[in-house]
């Protein structure tokens, strides 16, 4: 790869202090070269902007420009000279011929400097005029003083503010008619890199340009491939595609093995961070020892992919490379630590199925720095998605200890929540599933064990969190308790008119509506009772901690019931007239219950886990928990239907 140094800019912005020469202005923007001539040889001999350039090496060039600027050239206040606008303008013989006559009263503009750092040439090669920027590099060539094809590159490899020569311009604007131009002019032009030390390749690879790439490649094969921070073309290529990424390994398969100076980063680490599968595949079929390179921070492309959640970039990787798996960064971690860490749950699932037949099963249970193993981690960070598949793993071993002596059983049992908490909480389950399963503490007394890590009630904030939540559960409450109350009293299908009772009275509907409705209103009531408590200060926390519980409970079943005197009060009206609407309204009325049968469902998935773990010596507790958690669950339709049997029974006799 070229070595080129990055040009060295010393520019001094134009003088701004001077009034345009209109006249000029106006006849460059014409291409009245007669008159340009005419108002040139009027102007005084005063010192005018030289350009003194030094040339370090081919393909570096400092510039050290001077600002004194002849009213008569300086012909905008944008600090634009009459070459400035002459060179933009056009590629007419009438352009053309200004430009010459104005090269000829003042050579030393072709590297004058606009506002904003612009030569001519740039001006030129920005406006897309090709014939005027082979006519310009023509009339540099052809100076009276220091000209030929030496001052030609000289002017071609000047940087503008930025740092870029025009060839980068060119690249930019994707002008490939203009790109021959000046590769023609300047073989070697695309080997100077701009200020932050972008190629012209960088450029063109990062806009997606690979015409312009192969273009640049055929002109110059050692042309630089270097782009900012110390990147290559090479890392682009690999967000990009694998075409790019393709081409450029052809040109160049040491640019793999390139890192970035800040991170330290190979293309294969870029590619792995964006999942990019296909461009990992030629970059390791090209170099596959590219697997095996850290970052600064002791990071492997497969530690990358982990923490992009890129299962698919983490199985090319390990695609015969299987001990890929085992490799460590900065913290010691391996792949499985990150993912864990960054909740990568088709990582984490990808790894434990593919253990038994991709690589040892001592991956499972590798330990990092501080002694953690993956499920230490999976334990810490209290997803549940992310454990189960660690639990499922026969070879993933429940009682290792880390560092501070804590197996994952003792560190679960430091996660779990002090005071009231939601009764699916992950980290109580975690706990829970890893009693079932077996697993052990360490070696220490449970007593210095509690003293030292069991988080202890903090009763002020408590009693905060209780009042906080009060509010909303006192809300759902009474308003169920004022609905339930109202549909008491203004029943489904209204009453007779001779004797005022209701006038569906009977039917099994109605008496399945009424049971419910007055389930809801009592349930209601006693959560609003128990809120009373569980509000009230002076009652001391843990029985306010329990009032708030009961409450929450007899709410969530007055809900319940509400909903099936809902669903039956229809029925009842609709089934005369339309039994297939009232059908069709309880059936959707039903989708109520998904957040019933999302928590039947969460404990079937852990049991299964756990049977897995297990064995088939562990099946009874499937079907138990499925039926405490219906229990749990639908205990206020069990209540209705109790009631209702009873009734029925009693009327029969």
């Amino acid at each position: 790869m070229a070595t080129e140094k990055t040009p060295n800019l010393q520019i001094t912005k134009p003088n701004q202090a001077f009034e345009p020469h209109h006249e000029l202005l106006l006849a460059a923007r014409r291409g009245d070269w007669e008159r340009l001539e005419l108002l040139l040889s009027k102007q005084d001999d005063s010192p005018a902007r030289e350009a003194v350039i030094h040339v370090k090496e081919p393909v570096a060039v400092d510039v050290e420009v001077s600002t004194a600027v002849a009213p008569a050239e300086a012909a905008t206040a944008a600090g634009h000279s009459i070459l400035h606008v002459v060179a933009s303008q056009g590629d007419g013989d009438k352009f053309l011929k200004s430009a010459t006559v104005i090269h000829a009263k003042a050579s030393h503009l072709l590297h004058a400097r606009n506002g904003n750092g612009d030569t001519p040439l740039h001006r030129a090669t920005r406006a897309g005029c090709g014939a005027m920027v082979t006519h310009l590099v023509a009339l540099a060539r052809s100076g009276d003083v220091g000209g030929g094809d030496e001052k030609a590159k000289e002017m071609l490899r000047m940087p503008d503010e930025q740092g870029e020569t025009v060839l980068h311009e060119a690249v930019r604007l994707g002008n490939k008619d203009m790109v021959r131009r000046l590769m023609s002019e300047d073989s070697q032009l695309a080997r100077v890199r701009s200020a932050d030390g972008a190629s012209p390749l960088y450029l063109a690879v990062s806009l997606e340009r690979d015409d312009i790439a192969r273009q640049l490649y055929e002109k110059d094969p050692a042309l630089s491939y270097s782009g900012p921070d110390g990147r290559n073309a090479l890392h682009v290529a690999a967000l990009k595609g694998k075409g790019t990424t393709k081409m450029l390994l052809g040109w160049n398969k040491d640019l793999i093995r390139e890192a970035d100076r800040s991170t330290g980063s190979t293309p294969l680490h870029f590619a792995a961070s964006w999942g990019q599968d296909e461009v990992i595949s030629l970059l390791l079929a090209a170099d596959h020892s590219a697997a095996y390179q850290a970052d600064s921070d002791g990071s492997f492309p497969i530690h990358v992919a982990a923490f992009a959640k890129e299962v698919k970039a983490v199985a090319v990787l390990l695609k015969g490379r299987e001990d890929c798996a085992e490799l460590r960064d900065g913290n010691g971690r391996t792949f499985l630590h990150v993912a864990v860490l960054e909740e990568s749950q088709s990582v984490v699932t990808f790894a434990s199925k593919l253990q038994s037949r991709r690589f040892a099963s001592s991956v499972m249970n590798m330990q990092d720095k501080d002694g953690n193993t993956a499920l230490h981690l999976a334990v810490q960070v209290g997803n549940l998605w992310i454990f189960n598949p660690l639990m499922k793993n026969r070879k993933v071993m429940l009682n290792l200890r880390n560092n501070k002596g804590q197996t994952p059983l003792d560190l679960s049992l430091t996660t779990i929540p002090a005071g009231v908490h939601y009764g699916l909480n992950p980290r109580i389950t975690i706990h829970s599933l890893l009693q079932e399963a077996g697993a052990k503490n360490g070696t220490f007394r449970s007593d210095h064990f509690h003293k030292s890590h069991i988080a202890k009630l903090d009763e002020d904030k408590e009693a905060q969190k209780i009042s906080e939540s009060a509010q909303t559960v006192g809300i759902g409450a009474v308003l169920i308790a004022t609905v339930a109350f109202t549909a008491a009293f203004a029943p489904p299908g209204g009453y007779r008119s001779d004797d005022g009772t209701p006038t569906l009275a009977g039917h099994y509907a109605f008496d399945v509506f009424i049971i419910a409705n007055t389930l809801a209103f009592i349930c209601a009531g006693i959560s609003i009772t128990s809120l009373m408590y569980a509000g009230v200060s002076s009652v001391d926390i843990r029985t306010r901690m329990i009032s708030f519980v009961i409450s929450v409970i007899f709410m969530a079943g007055s809900a319940r019931s509400l909903g099936a005197a809902f669903v039956f009060g229809l029925y009842v009206v609709l089934a005369p007239v339309a039994r297939a609407t009232a059908v069709a309204s309880c059936a959707i009325t039903a989708l109520a219950l998904v957040d019933a049968v999302w928590a039947i469902w969460m404990v079937a998935i852990v049991q299964l886990m756990l049977l897995k773990r297990l064995g088939v010596r562990a099946w009874w507790r499937l079907p138990r928990a499925i039926l405490v958690a219906l229990l749990w669950q639908f205990w206020p339709y069990i209540v209705i239907a109790v009631v209702l049997v009873a009734f029925k029974i009693k009327r029969v006799h």
